[in-house]
């Protein structure tokens, strides 16, 4: 099933992909959703009704919150967490992850909160399900654990520039302005136009926080 090497990104299926174990039909489905999301949405539909299996339902779920519903992609990437063909732990966690990004898209933190809960439930040591739950964390202003989430995910090789602007907006929050200043120096280094980078950049510059950030042209002959 391809859709097990699948990361769901926000409401599109951007992802790293094993094209070795990739199900062609789940690539058109895919392709389409892209392409023509009412058009991928029905040709998903029909899939899933003709008994399509779980790779059918994961390319309706990600139509589904392509099209702008995701709580009904949430609910259905819950349940494709429950079928005995999804998978291991370690897909059941990323399905219940996506389906947490799912829910925190339509601004329902407690249901993002339990379904990212079960996630690390079934995998403990994901650092990648860290950085899910320092998003739905700073949806709900829990500042401390923000700050965990975002550590334990870079502790474990998962970084990202949104996840240094969350920890460092839980700082500033806290009146951490130094650290957090480090944050965002962290996140333009990896993204030098992030928007809520900047943004939290002027913020802090306002308390008296001065960040430099300096990028190399890479143009030698300078």
């Amino acid at each position: 099933m391809y859709f097990l090497a699948l990361l769901l990104s926000a409401a599109t299926s951007g992802a790293f992909v094993d094209t070795d174990a990739a199900n062609e039909r789940y690539l058109d489905c895919i392709s389409l959703v892209d392409t023509d999301v009412k058009k991928g949405r029905f040709a998903a539909q029909q899939w899933a009704s003709s008994g399509g299996g779980a790779d059918a339902q994961h390319c309706l779920a990600v139509a589904d919150i392509t099209a702008g519903f995701p709580k009904l992609g949430a609910l259905r990437l819950e349940q494709i967490a429950q079928r005995k063909d999804a998978g291991d732990d370690y897909v059941r966690a990323r399905l219940l992850a996506q389906a947490a990004d799912a829910w925190l898209q339509s601004d329902e933190t407690i249901p993002a909160q339990d379904a990212i809960n079960e996630a690390i439930l079934l995998v403990p040591d994901s650092g990648e399900l860290q950085l899910t739950a320092a998003k739905i964390h700073a949806a709900r202003e829990e500042w401390h654990q923000v700050i965990s989430s975002v550590t334990l995910a870079e502790q474990a090789g998962f970084v990202a520039a949104y996840s240094y602007v969350l920890r460092a907006r839980a700082l500033t929050e806290l009146g951490d302005y130094e650290t957090a200043a480090q944050d965002v120096v962290n996140a333009l280094s990896l993204d030098p136009v992030n928007v809520d980078a900047l943004v939290l950049r002027g913020e802090l510059q306002q308390t008296g926080i001065v960040i430099e950030v300096y990028f190399e042209s890479g143009d030698e002959s300078e």
